[in-house]
């Protein structure tokens, strides 16, 4: 299934950033790695949120589910859960990319973000079905696959951007993708993109929304 996924994400990806054209003057080599460094750092910020939030929606479950914890503020974590995974793909949607860095480089942020796009606006469905009755497990379960699908394609691109500008080494970046994997050694770069990509609430979403309804 995931491979099927892959192969969407990536017709995708190679569809939208066909679109795409160079006309503007080239950017010095500092201001290239300067910029690849910006969008590493900002899809890290988006990543930490989207983590944070949902081990707080994941705690109150657990919380929720031995008493300790309240309707309210079950349906609390659920809200911020729901508004954060919006927030971030909204934003997500706005990030620009200059059309001044090398070809190679331009290519490889712009498939990144389409793969940011599509997973965050994945993410966003599966938070807003983490309250409904109506979604099955495996539903639920199929949706944050293709978001960690999609993800796990943006990283490596990321990552490959940093590669081709000087900023990772080729080794590293290959650990850290390997580390994002389900089932795989965790990277020793604990603040990668990603390090919590595939930990999603797989089926305790549609657990929530029957008890807190």
């Amino acid at each position: 299934m995931k491979k099927t996924l892959y192969t969407i994400v990536l017709m995708m990806v190679m569809i939208l950033s066909a679109c795409s054209n160079n006309s503007s003057a080239p950017a010095s080599e500092e201001e290239v790695q300067e910029t690849v460094l910006n969008f590493y750092n900002e899809m890290s910020k988006f990543d930490e949120m989207g983590r944070s939030s949902l081990e707080n929606f994941n705690t109150t479950l657990t919380s929720y589910s031995t008493g300790a914890a309240t309707d309210k503020e079950l349906e609390q974590a659920l809200d911020s859960f729901q508004d954060t995974a919006s927030d971030i793909a909204g934003r997500v949607n706005d990030v620009k990319i200059s059309k001044s860095l090398p070809e190679d480089v331009e290519t490889l942020l712009r498939d990144a973000v389409i793969a940011f796009q599509s997973a965050y606006s994945i993410k966003e469905k599966a938070s807003q079905s983490a309250a409904s009755p109506e979604v099955t497990a495996d539903e639920f379960n199929a949706m944050n696959q293709q978001a960690d699908v999609a993800m796990l394609y943006g990283i490596s691109k990321v990552n490959q951007a940093r590669v081709a500008v000087g900023l990772l080494e080729e080794d590293s970046a290959a650990e850290t993708e390997l580390g994002s994997v389900p089932g795989t050694v965790v990277s020793t770069e604990a603040d990668e993109i990603g390090g919590n990509a595939a930990k999603t609430p797989v089926n305790s979403g549609t657990e929530s929304g029957n008890s807190a309804d």
